[in-house]
């Protein structure tokens, strides 16, 4: 890991606005003192969040008033993301403070996007761009069950068939004997593809099928220009990416703001 590989990592995940913001009803980006404030209806702090990665930014006390009032919609709550274990002292803040971590995520970044190499999975696998609403849903309908999630969340992330053909933003599906398997997204920050939504359904896992569609995905926005990629991970899909050639460069974690904040 480098400074400039972790710099990469900050500013396409947490500190430049997100190309799909647009798309939702909500959805907001403010840049303040060199803090980043992104919000939108999607629930609870990994979606509603305070990016605080710079030296010398903002104490918590002069970040609150700010936040509160950016924030004062999210009433599933909101949080403050840092660079976990690094110094920072917004973080000793927090902890100080008694606020709690709700997410501690591991960003990787792939320096160089032409080493991903070409889509595998096997010759059964076949890989399609979403541009069709009925792409979209199935997208939709993998992410869902893959992640365990109510479907009414999927279509929150993914309002509408404008999303999925955002020139930034691209979605794909993976299918094996005409059913739909997996699927991927990204969205690009400048040159830097941001990969999300790699996802495989429970029966058809350990084939190679979620590394091939992300493997498609990365292919895809080098077509659009992209040279580098990153991305957020937990610890279950590491080794997929780690063999794609992500490498970790620092972790991200978010504190909830308390319920009397």
């Amino acid at each position: 890991m480098t400074p400039s590989d972790r710099d990469a990592a900050h500013a396409a995940l947490c500190l430049t606005e997100p190309p799909y913001l647009k798309h939702y009803r909500t959805g907001r980006f403010r840049e303040w003192n060199g803090v980043a404030l992104t919000g939108s209806e999607l629930p609870g702090p990994g979606f509603n969040f305070a990016s605080v990665l710079h030296a010398g930014a903002p104490t918590l006390d002069e970040l609150l008033p700010v936040a509160r009032d950016f924030f004062a919609g999210a009433d599933q709550g909101w949080g403050v993301l840092v660079e976990g274990d690094a110094g920072h002292p917004m973080e000793a803040e927090l902890r100080t403070r008694g606020w709690t971590v709700a997410e501690d995520e591991s960003a990787y970044v792939l320096r160089d996007i032409s080493a991903a190499g070409a889509a595998r999975g096997g010759p059964e696998l076949t890989v399609r761009i979403a541009e069709t609403q009925a792409d979209a849903d199935a997208y939709k309908a993998i992410t869902a069950a893959a992640f365990q999630a109510p479907p009414d969340m999927a279509d929150m992330m993914v309002p509408s068939l404008a999303f999925a053909l955002d020139p930034d933003i691209a979605l794909f599906v993976g299918s094996v004997g005409g059913v739909d398997v997996c699927a991927a997204g990204y969205s690009r920050c400048g040159t830097t593809s941001v990969l999300w939504g790699v996802a495989t359904l429970e029966p058809h896992r350990g084939r190679g099928y979620g590394e091939a569609v992300a493997r498609a995905a990365l292919a895809h926005s080098a077509l659009r220009g992209c040279t580098t990629a990153a991305l957020r991970s937990g610890p279950k899909s590491i080794p997929v990416y780690e063999r794609i050639g992500f490498r970790y460069v620092c972790q991200h974690r978010t504190y909830a703001a308390p319920a009397n904040m």
